[in-house]
């Protein structure tokens, strides 16, 4: 026989000292559909509470060790192993004698004589409890996590539902009370200045006038920024619309939109939109300088997408993203978008312009690829 098949003639005090020094159980196993062991080194005792006597002489003892959970896995694929030839792996809980549970990493190899004939099995066990307990904490810190951020998502969906509900109330109250009180002085103030009650009279109704007209503009410039009445009752595209002609106004740039939905999303998600894309034309408006604004909408069957490009001065987005002294900036539309389990993407060309393009989806629930991270160039 080689010294392959005989590793039980190396010198029995060093050969002793190998195995007793490994921190793990070392074994050898015979080639049968039983596997009965031949060896198994003292690591047992102190690992599973068993003797190598006890290990060695009763071949079911590792069977009925097993944890009810894993033998079917262990055993399959011991069978495997035993029946191809190839190298035995399997991770499965034992059962100590004093009923510790046990998670162990069990692999072995088939050793062969010079003819390629199997002669045994030579294993290692060793105790992975520490390294799955760590991973099963993991995961349970991991799921925590998750169930964390979803309640925060859940809370924030709920927040914001409550406020555009808030702000198409105050939305109504306005324009069906304060408006149409402001109208109705209006027009009288014209109808007495008609009537006519000297100069003076006619100077002071004037000025009167003139601060009922602007009392009027100021809260239809509030109510587009509440929730404009045409978001609930004509559509998310005629809503945008109307708040760039009432933004370029006192600008002087020029705007278009193009509407490529088949279909009015629905009223929560078309407020997200609309926030999302509000919020990207009032900082063109008040920081990009441009000379034109677009919007472009556009939805297939698992969500919606808004792009909003001007031509302006372009910026740095890694600083606008970051929340200012007074107000959130940019930062506020990926957080929208991000709260629904969308994405929002801005790309800045210094000199050349900004797009500020977000998806959100139809169901919260909807996938989609991670979000390209916002870049600068120039």
């Amino acid at each position: 026989m080689s010294e392959q098949e005989r590793p039980h003639q190396l010198d029995p005090d060093a050969y002793r000292s190998l195995v007793e020094g490994v921190p793990a159980i070392l074994y050898i196993d015979e080639v049968d559909d039983l596997s009965s062991n031949r060896y198994t080194s003292p690591q047992v005792v102190e690992l599973l509470g068993f003797t190598p006597d006890e290990w060695s002489g009763d071949p079911d003892l590792w069977l009925r060790q097993l944890h009810p959970e894993d033998r079917a896995g262990a055993m399959a694929a011991h069978r495997r192993s035993n029946e191809t030839g190839e190298r035995f792996f399997a991770e499965y809980r034992l059962l100590a004698r004093d009923g510790r549970v046990v998670w162990l990493r069990d692999e072995a190899a088939l050793v062969r004589d010079e003819a390629e004939r199997p002669l045994y099995w030579r294993g290692v066990m060793q105790d992975v409890t520490e390294q799955k307990q760590a991973e099963e904490q993991l995961r349970w810190s991991l799921d925590v996590l998750r169930r964390t951020v979803q309640q925060r998502r859940d809370l924030a969906q709920r927040l914001e539902g409550a406020q555009e509900q808030e702000r198409r109330r105050i939305a109504a109250d306005i324009h069906d009370d304060s408006i149409q009180v402001m109208s109705a002085v209006d027009m009288r103030l014209q109808m007495l200045a008609r009537l006519g009650s000297g100069a003076d009279t006619a100077k002071e109704l004037g000025e009167i006038q003139g601060i009922v007209h602007a009392s009027i503009e100021r809260l239809r410039h509030l109510l587009f920024e509440l929730r404009p009445l045409a978001l609930d009752r004509e559509g998310l595209a005629v809503a945008l619309r109307q708040y760039l002609q009432h933004t370029a106004e006192s600008s002087g740039w020029t705007w278009d939109v193009v509407d490529q939905l088949d279909r009015e999303p629905p009223p929560d998600l078309r407020a997200i939109v609309y926030r999302i894309a509000q919020e990207a034309i009032s900082n063109a408006n008040k920081h990009a300088h441009p000379s034109h604004v677009q919007v472009v909408l556009a939805g297939d069957a698992t969500g919606i997408s808004v792009a909003v490009r001007d031509d302006g001065q372009g910026f740095d987005t890694a600083a606008a993203l970051q929340p200012q002294p007074g107000h959130l900036g940019l930062a506020t539309m990926v957080e929208r978008a991000e709260l629904t389990g969308g994405q929002c993407r801005l790309v800045s060309t210094l000199g050349d312009g900004t797009t500020v393009e977000a998806w959100v989806p139809l169901d919260a629930e909807t996938s989609r690829p991670e979000a390209t991270q916002p870049t600068s160039q120039g």
